[in-house]
Order: structure tokens, then sequence, then C-alpha cells
């Protein structure tokens, strides 16, 4: 199950997680700024890492709440964010919380590595209070990099080398059939980017090694797995300076108000 393999590799990824580049903490910080909360919002951030999401909206002032399914996780946001209202090791697809307990869930590149998302969004309708707002980020595309054409097609050149059921965690998700699907409304989208300065090809490297893509590369037999590390270095031997250019898709919806249909 892609859930229970993401669970335990994020567990084993926690002390490392976004530490070698913020890259989850500046989507984070663009995605918080799409969305506004005001101060006070009770918030869940939902499948929260290393707390990029938690960390931006306690910047805004709001109340957040914080669950993961990796254990490791958890005890980090709650030793680095002793501001969080509380921080819980849970499942995204069965939460824990009341009917209408919070104003904003948030999701950050988490909804399309579950085995049910429609099952999660569910779940978020039920415990966000009416007029409360779902919003998740999952992977975009980047305009006018063409430099990092080589990495998406290394994958692909790569997969079939990998055993069926292991490899890559998530899939390609459309937010709008599963925000409609679960009865949200006033669905939203919004395109972002962010452009991460890297020193050199062995941090890098270390960056690819500490998060959800690690599970491809180990996945990968011994001597593929060089041969795809000694390409990716290639590529970047020829990028002076390096720069990772990359993409997110930001989806947003509403919880219907009473009464309304």
């Amino acid at each position: 199950m892609t859930t229970t393999r993401a669970a335990a590799l994020f567990d084993r990824l926690a002390a490392v997680y976004d530490e070698v580049l913020p890259f989850f903490t500046g989507f984070a910080e663009q995605h918080l700024e799409w969305l506004a909360p005001t101060p006070g919002a009770r918030v869940l951030d939902l499948g929260a890492g290393r707390g990029a999401l938690t960390g931006a909206a306690l910047a805004r002032g709001c109340e957040v709440t914080a669950v993961d399914v990796a254990p490791g996780m958890v005890e980090r946001i709650a030793a680095q964010y002793p501001g969080v209202r509380a921080a819980r090791v849970m499942d995204a697809q069965r939460l824990d919380f009341p009917d209408a307990s919070f104003d904003l869930v948030c999701a950050g590149f988490v909804i399309h590595l579950l085995d049910d998302p429609a099952a999660a969004a569910r779940e978020v309708r039920r415990v966000l209070a009416p007029g409360g707002v779902f919003s998740f980020s999952v992977p975009g595309a980047v305009a006018d990099a063409p430099e990092w054409a080589f990495y998406s097609a290394l994958f692909r050149e790569f997969e079939p080398l990998i055993t069926p059921g292991q490899g890559r965690l998530g899939r390609p998700l459309d937010g709008r059939p599963l925000l409609a699907g679960a009865g949200f409304t006033g669905i939203g989208e919004h395109a972002v980017e962010q452009r991460l300065p890297v020193p050199d090809a062995d941090t890098f490297w270390n960056w690819a090694l500490s998060h959800g893509s690690r599970a491809f590369i180990d996945a990968l037999p011994p001597r593929p797995r060089a041969e795809f590390e000694a390409r990716v270095r290639a590529e970047l031997a020829a990028m002076d300076p390096i720069v990772l250019a990359s993409g997110a898709h930001l989806w947003r919806g509403t919880a219907p108000l009473l009464g309304s249909f």
C-alpha cells in the first residue's frame, strides 16, 4: 500500500526532511500567502511532515494542530514548534477529531500519496466548520526551465527497472473532481513555483535522498542506481550556477454553509 510505504519512508527520513534545501518551507509560505488565513483561525496541518505549513500558519497567528502518519515527523514538530496546539500521529484518511473542529485544513504534497484521497477529502469536510476551507498542494510544472527536463526524463527511463509496486509513491491527482466529489464548493486553483540555489551536486543528491524521491532511488537495483546518480551529477556539472526550478499546483474548496445546496 502506498500510504504504508510512505509512512515508513518518511519516518526514516524525519531527521533530514526539508533540512538540506528549504523546498517544502518555500512552497508552504506561498501556499499560506494565497490562503491568507485570519489570526486565530483553527488550522489543521494534514500530513504535516516537518511542519512547513504549521510554521507558516503559526507566523500568521493561527491556532495550529498538526498530524502526520510518521511518528518521527510528529516528534520533531512538537519540539520545533512549541506554539502548536497539538501534534499527533494520525492517518489523514481516518481523522480522530469531532465534526466542525477547524476553519482551515491544509496539506502540503501529501494528498496524492494516499491510497484513498477521496476518503481523506470526505474526512476533511467532516472536520471543517461550515464555510471552512480545504486546500492542498501537488507537484506542478515550472515554466522556462528546460535545463531540468533531464530529471523527469531520467525517472521515466529508469522506472521499468523497478519492481512493480515499488518506486514512486505518488500519482497524478486532479484536485477539481476530488473536491467536487466530497461536496466542496467555490473550487479554485493557483500555480506557484520557486527557484532554489543549490551549492553543489553533493547537496542536490543529498536533497534527492531526503524526501519522497528516495523511494524511487532506493528501489533501483545497485548498478542502475549508480548510473542514475552518475547521470544526474553529469547534468548538474553543466549548470553554473545550479538553481533548482520546481513548481506546485495549489487547490482549495469551501465546505458548504448549513442549509446550502
